[in-house]
C-alpha cells in the first residue's frame, strides 16, 4: 500500500455521498463510508490482496476474528461510561522528558510526562512502572512535591502498542491509580486515510477500552478525538454528549493535522460539538501551540502541551520572543553544571509569551462565549456511553 501524500489527498472526504460499494458493507451503519472521489468501490479496495504480510485489521485477513475478539467487537454499544474528574489546568503545560542535568525540584503548577516513560519491562517480562508512589515519581523527574501531573498518551506506535499489550495482564490503568496523576490523555492508536474503515473503528474502539479501564480504576481519563471521516465527528459528538462529565479533550498536532488547513479543520469539527452538546470543552492541544490563535477564537478554554522550552534547555539554549515567534539562541553552561535556572527562564518566558498571543487573539476577535444561545453544564450526571 502506498503512503504518497497523493493517494492520503485522493481519499479525504470531498463529497457528501458515500461510495457505491459501502452501502452494501456491514460495517456501514458504524463507519458511515468512503466519501472521497477517489474511484473507489469501497475502503477494502485499498487493500492490495496479500493479507500474509499486512497488519491492517480487515475481513480479508485470517487474523481478524482474533482481533475482533480483542475489543469485543466493532460495536460501540458494548462500552462503559467514563467518568473525568475536576481539575484546574493552565494555558500552557510543559512537557518534561527526564530529570538529567537538574538538582532542584521544578516548582511549577502542571506539567506533562509521556504515560510510557513511567513504564519499563522487568527481567520476568512484566510491564511495570519504574515507580511505586506519586513522591518517588516527582524525585525521579526533579518535580515539587506540589507539582501536579498530566500524562500524555500521544506517542509512537511501538510505545501505544506496548501498552496495549501489556496493559490488562499486568494490571497498567491500576498501577497508574497509586500514582497521584490528574488527568491520563488517552492512547493515540493510528488513524490512517488509506486503510480499511475497520482499521479506524478499531484502533478508536482500542482507545476507549484504555479509557473505560482507567475510569475504572480511579484515574481520570481524556479522550484523543482521532478522526479522518465525516462520520469519525459524528460519532464523537455523540460519545461525548452520552458522557457528560468529560470537559477535557485532547487533540494531537504533531502528525496527521500538522498543516494549518487540516489544524483549523479539526478545531472548527470540535468547536461545533462543544455547540452541539451545550457543554463548555477543554481543548488540550498536544503539539498545536502554533494554532494557538485559531483556537483561541473557538474556546473559553485551552491548554498547549509541548516540550519546547524543555528540549531547548537540555540543548543550552535560551529563548527569545517576538509577537508571533519563539527563537533559540545559545546559552552555554560551564560543564556539569545544572541546568535548573535555564529551565525556569524558558519556562517563564514561553508560558507568558503564549498568555500574550492568546490574550491578543482575543482582543482581535470576540471572545469565545460558553454558548451561543444556549447555556453550557459543566458537570451533569454520567449516563452509559453511545451506540
Amino acid at each position: 500500500m502506498t503512503n504518497s501524500n497523493e493517494t492520503r489527498a485522493s481519499l479525504r472526504p470531498t463529497t457528501a455521498t458515500a461510495s457505491f460499494g459501502c452501502m452494501k458493507c456491514v460495517f456501514f451503519p458504524i463507519c458511515g463510508g468512503l466519501e472521497a472521489d477517489a474511484g473507489h468501490y469501497d475502503c477494502f479496495d485499498l487493500c492490495k490482496g496479500n493479507c500474509s504480510s499486512c497488519d491492517n485489521i480487515c475481513p480479508h485477513n485470517s487474523q481478524f476474528p482474533h482481533w475482533l475478539a480483542q475489543v469485543r467487537g466493532l460495536r460501540f454499544d458494548n462500552l462503559k461510561g467514563i467518568e473525568q474528574h475536576e481539575a484546574s489546568v493552565p494555558l500552557y503545560v510543559p512537557k518534561v522528558q527526564h530529570g538529567y542535568s537538574r538538582c532542584i525540584p521544578l516548582e511549577w503548577p502542571v506539567v506533562a510526562i509521556s504515560t510510557y516513560e513511567l513504564f519499563h519491562r522487568n527481567r520476568h517480562g512484566h510491564y511495570t512502572t519504574t515507580f511505586t508512589s506519586g513522591a518517588q515519581l516527582r524525585r525521579h523527574f526533579v518535580l515539587d512535591t506540589k507539582t501536579r501531573i498530566i500524562l500524555t498518551g500521544v506517542a509512537a506506535d511501538k510505545h501505544v502498542e506496548r501498552y496495549w499489550a501489556h496493559r490488562r495482564r499486568d494490571r497498567a490503568p491500576q498501577q497508574l491509580a497509586n500514582l497521584g496523576i490528574d488527568l491520563v490523555i488517552g492512547p493515540n492508536f493510528s488513524h490512517f486515510l488509506d486503510v480499511p474503515r475497520t482499521d479506524n473503528l478499531f484502533n478508536r474502539k482500542r482507545q476507549l477500552i484504555c479509557l473505560e479501564e482507567l475510569s475504572e480504576a480511579g484515574v481520570s481519563p481524556v479522550p484523543t478525538l482521532s478522526a479522518v471521516r465525516p462520520r469519525d465527528w459524528a460519532f464523537w459528538r455523540k460519545y461525548l454528549a452520552q458522557n457528560p462529565t468529560i470537559t477535557f479533550v485532547a487533540a494531537e498536532f504533531q502528525t496527521g493535522n500538522k498543516k494549518k488547513a487540516e489544524a483549523v479543520r479539526v478545531l472548527k469539527r470540535i468547536a461545533q460539538i462543544q455547540h452541539d452538546i451545550g457543554r463548555a470543552l477543554h481543548i488540550i492541544l498536544i503539539g498545536g501551540g502554533r494554532f494557538l490563535e485559531e483556537a483561541s477564537s473557538r474556546f473559553a478554554d485551552i491548554t498547549v502541551i509541548d516540550s519546547r522550552p524543555f528540549m531547548a534547555c537540555v540543548k543550552r539554549q535560551g529563548l527569545r520572543f517576538s509577537d508571533a515567534n519563539a527563537r533559540c539562541f545559545p546559552c552555554p553552561t560551564a560543564a556539569g553544571a545544572p541546568i535548573d535556572d535555564l529551565l525556569l527562564l524558558n519556562l517563564a518566558g514561553y508560558s507568558k509569551w503564549i498568555d500574550g498571543r492568546a490574550r491578543r487573539s482575543r482582543q482581535n476577535t470576540s471572545r469565545p462565549t460558553r454558548s451561543r444561545g444556549r447555556t453550557f453544564s459543566r458537570r451533569p450526571q454520567i449516563r452509559s456511553s453511545v451506540v
